[in-house]
């Protein structure tokens, strides 16, 4: 057993209250074997990833956090579809199964399969059939990097020679009990050194790095219900990054250019909400913090708004230093469990705010090299779909494998209806 760090039982409370199941998509060329049997490979590799052998002990009333415990992939767990789809249809399968949220205490992850698929996007002009692979993973589990870790583990574990997980750890009952009584134990410490460290904070919140301030809200900014629909723009890593800018400097720059054109207002100040992961080493899954990125739209030359943009994100994580903000992550990891939760719980999501970090959401993580397959089928390209959330209509992600990058948008049909012309604008300018 493992005692979650702060920020993964946080994130594991709020999806009571947010669903944020990650979806990480590849796409292959078609296998060798028959997709059924790639499950079966699949299943079997998965007993070979230790992060994937986990699942959540909830601690009685509360008392602490929750636990990692060790717990064997069941066939269930992996799911073939073998429906022949369109490129555009399997997009809707995935949208649908948002709906189907995990519960980690029982799986902390699905994996999906579908195929044959065809009319995959390549970013070449060209599309081929292969098959979709998706990891639905609880967010507790890891944050995009460390999912994606995940999920390169997945692929590249060998299948043969299958680990034998036997027992597992505590019994039930004792395991109720003995985690409980060392929640209590822990009480009475947490309590005094939050309030420790909550002073420590205000003596040193006067130093505080102020950071960009909100963003008025716009049309994006809605509860956006339970239907998704999802879009995906693959292209070419050395052409996005022709003029010598980061993707995701690129990919912020063109979102800079059509989020106006398609609000179609007198968008005087536009943002994003951008997921920067942190570089010092953390015993939390979940190692990042979004920060609030000025898209510089008063800026009409693109080659001078990029540098903008640039400096925005290389402020922001330079700010994440600032001694006020290390004093707050320090009352967050020692912030008794009952407390934290209580304050989840008590987090009002039906109030909409005056201004938002940023109108819409940007999640960018390379995922490496494009050095796997899945038994023969080379590895196409991988997306991710960003959760979308009561203020959060619209969310972006960016994600690139080997030579490919793909740049997909996540929204809903009360939000954006005409999704397909906000994704033409978005292509447009990423070309």
């Amino acid at each position: 057993m493992q005692r979650m760090a702060a920020a993964d039982a946080a994130s594991y409370w709020m999806s009571e209250r947010i669903p944020n199941d990650q979806f990480l998509l590849y796409c292959f060329a078609a296998p060798s074997i028959s997709l059924d049997e790639c499950a079966r490979r699949l299943l079997a590799r998965a007993r070979r990833v230790d992060d994937l052998c986990l699942r959540v002990h909830d601690v009685p009333a509360t008392a602490d956090r929750p636990y990692w415990v060790s717990a064997e992939p069941t066939s269930d767990q992996v799911r073939v579809d073998t429906t022949s789809r369109t490129w555009s249809s399997s997009l809707e399968a995935v949208g649908g199964l948002v709906a189907d949220q995990l519960v980690p205490s029982r799986a902390a992850w699905r994996l999906h399969l579908f195929g044959p698929v065809t009319d995959l996007p390549t970013g070449e002009g060209e599309s081929v059939t292969g098959v979709v692979v998706v990891l639905q993973i609880s967010h507790a589990l890891g944050d995009g990097r460390r999912a994606s870790q995940i999920a390169r583990d997945l692929f590249t574990a060998p299948y043969d020679n299958e680990r034998r997980l036997g027992a597992f750890g505590v019994p039930g009952p004792v395991r109720e009990v003995g985690t409980v009584v060392l929640g209590a134990l822990r009480f009475p410490s947490e309590f005094v050194r939050t309030i420790r460290r909550g002073m420590q904070v205000a003596r040193v919140g006067g130093q505080a790095n102020p950071g960009t301030p909100g963003y008025p809200l716009t049309r994006l900014n809605r509860n956006p219900g339970p239907r998704r629909l999802l879009r995906v723009i693959v292209v070419d890593r050395e052409r996005l990054t022709a003029a010598g800018s980061p993707v995701t400097v690129v990919v912020l720059t063109a979102i800079s250019q059509a989020l106006p054109r398609y609000l179609g207002e007198d968008c005087i100040r536009l943002g994003v909400e951008l997921t920067v992961g942190r570089s010092e080493r953390s015993e939390a899954r979940n190692n990042f913090r979004n920060v609030g990125i000025d898209l510089h739209v008063e800026v009409d030359d693109s080659a001078e708004r990029a540098r903008l943009i640039r400096g925005e994100i290389d402020a922001a994580r330079a700010a994440d230093a600032d001694p006020a903000r290390v004093a707050q992550r320090r009352v967050s990891e020692v912030t008794p469990a009952i407390l934290t939760r209580w304050g989840i719980r008590a987090f009002d999501l039906d109030t909409r705010p005056e201004t938002v970090t940023g109108v819409t959401v940007v999640s960018s993580v390379d995922r490496g090299a494009a050095d796997f397959d899945l038994d023969g089928g080379e590895i196409l390209f991988t997306t991710g779909f960003p959760a979308l959330s009561p203020v959060q209509g619209l969310t972006h992600g960016v994600h690139g494998i080997g030579d490919r990058v793909a740049v997909s948008v996540t929204t809903s049909p009360e939000i954006m209806p005409d999704v397909d012309r906000y994704v033409e604008l978005l292509r447009a300018a990423l070309a």
